[in-house]
C-alpha cells in the first residue's frame, strides 16, 4: 500500500462515524430488502458450513456435497457449524453495528478476543492477530501477505454502504489494513464488498453477468494492485493483478466446474478464490442451492469460495431461496439474521410497517 493511501486510511479511524440518511434501495419493498440483508449474511455462512468437510481436498473427487455434515477435523462439530470465515464477518459487523463505521481499534480487539476461539484460522490471519495480541498498533499488524482473509469478513461492508461506493472502498479498506497489508489482499476486500453491493440492489431475476462485472471491474481498477504470480501448475509466472482476473470470469462462465477451477484455481489466494466465488454466483446468480453446491464441491479453499459465493447469492436472491433444510440447522442463525437487519437499518433501510 503507498504512503499516501496509508495515510488516508489512518486519519480516517479518527473521523467520527456518520449514518446514510434515507438511503433506500430503490424499486424494492422493506421486506424484500431486508430478506435479502438477512439472505447474504445466512447464505454466506451456509456456504462455510457446506464447504467445511471439503477443504483442501482436490476439485478431482468427483463428490458434489448438498447437505452439511457433522465432520470430526481440526474442530469436529454437529451439522451446520461454520468456520473462521463466518466469525470473522461477524466481528466485522458487530464493529459495524456499535459503531457506525469500521473502528480499527476495535475492530483488533474483536479479532484478539476471537483468536483463542477461531476455527480454520488463516496463517496470515493469526500471524497479524497475534501481533494485535502482544501490542503492535493494527497499522502496523497486517501480514504481507495475498490470502483472502480480508475478503472472506467484508461482506456486512457492502451491505451498510451500497448507496455510496467511495465511502465502501475506504472500508473495506480500513478492515483489511488490521491484518493484511499486501495491496491485492486490499483491493480483494473492496471487490467483494462492492460485489456485495452490486448484487443486494441488482433486480431480483434480472442479473446480466456482463454487466455485472463490467460494474465491479469499473468500480475497482484503479485500486493499486501490481499483482502476483498464478499458484496453478500451467501459470508462467507472469503477475497478474485481481481485476483483471475478473474481467475474464464472463468468457469462462461456459465451462464445466472441473474445467472453471483448474482454469481460476480456487485456492486461498485471493486471486483464486474471489474469481471463483463470483464464477460460482454468476453462473447461476438465481439459485442459491446451485452456487454453494458448486463451490463447496470444488475442494481446496471450498469453504471461503462458498461463503463468498453465498453472501452474493444471498444478497441477490434473498433469505428466502436458501434451503430451508440448511437453515434449520446453520449454526448462529438467529444472530446473523439479527445483525442483518441492523446492517439494513445502518444501511438507511426503513423498517416494515
Amino acid at each position: 500500500m503507498d504512503d499516501a493511501r496509508f495515510d488516508r486510511l489512518a486519519a480516517m479511524a479518527l473521523r467520527p462515524p456518520r449514518r446514510a440518511a434515507d438511503a433506500r434501495l430503490p424499486g424494492a419493498p422493506d421486506s424484500a430488502v431486508r430478506d435479502r440483508y438477512r439472505g447474504a449474511l445466512l447464505a454466506g455462512a451456509a456456504g462455510d458450513a457446506l464447504g467445511r468437510p471439503m477443504e483442501g481436498r482436490t476439485n478431482r473427487t468427483g463428490r458434489r456435497v448438498t447437505e452439511f455434515e457433522r465432520w470430526r477435523g481440526w474442530a469436529g462439530g454437529p451439522t451446520g457449524t461454520i468456520t473462521d470465515d463466518t466469525q470473522l464477518t461477524m466481528a466485522v459487523a458487530e464493529c459495524l453495528l456499535v459503531h457506525g463505521a469500521v473502528d480499527p481499534d476495535d475492530l483488533a480487539r474483536r479479532l484478539v478476543a476471537w483468536l483463542p476461539e477461531g476455527r480454520g484460522k488463516g496463517q496470515a490471519t493469526v500471524e497479524a492477530v497475534t501481533r494485535l495480541s502482544d501490542g503492535t498498533p493494527w497499522w502496523e499488524a497486517g501480514a504481507a501477505s495475498d490470502g483472502n482473509g480480508a475478503a472472506m469478513r467484508v461482506a456486512p461492508i457492502g451491505l451498510a454502504f451500497p448507496h455510496d461506493h467511495g465511502r465502501l472502498r475506504d472500508e473495506a479498506a480500513l478492515s483489511a489494513v488490521v491484518t493484511h497489508s499486501s495491496p491485492m489482499a486490499v483491493a480483494g476486500a473492496v471487490v467483494q464488498a462492492l460485489a456485495v453491493a452490486l448484487a443486494v440492489r441488482a433486480p431480483s431475476g434480472d442479473l446480466d453477468p456482463d454487466a455485472f462485472v463490467a460494474a465491479l471491474v469499473a468500480g475497482t481498477a484503479d485500486l493499486h494492485d501490481p499483482g502476483a504470480p498464478e499458484r496453478r501448475p500451467e501459470a508462467d509466472g507472469t503477475p497478474v493483478r485481481l481485476v483483471d482476473r475478473i474481467a475474464e470470469v464472463p468468457s469462462l462462465l461456459h465451462l464445466p466446474p472441473d474445467e472453471a477451477f483448474d482454469r481460476l484455481y480456487n485456492g486461498a489466494f485471493v486471486l483464486e478464490s474471489l474469481p471463483s466465488a463470483l464464477w460460482c454466483f454468476l453462473r447461476s446468480p438465481d439459485d442459491v442451492e446451485q452456487v454453494l453446491v458448486t463451490a463447496a464441491s470444488g475442494g481446496h479453499d471450498a469453504d471461503t469460495v462458498a461463503a463468498m459465493a453465498g453472501n452474493l447469492a444471498g444478497a441477490h436472491v434473498g433469505v428466502s431461496g436458501i434451503p430451508a433444510r440448511w437453515l434449520g440447522d446453520l449454526e448462529f442463525a438467529d444472530e446473523l439474521t439479527a445483525m442483518a437487519d441492523g446492517l439494513a437499518d445502518l444501511a438507511g433501510v426503513l423498517p416494515e410497517a
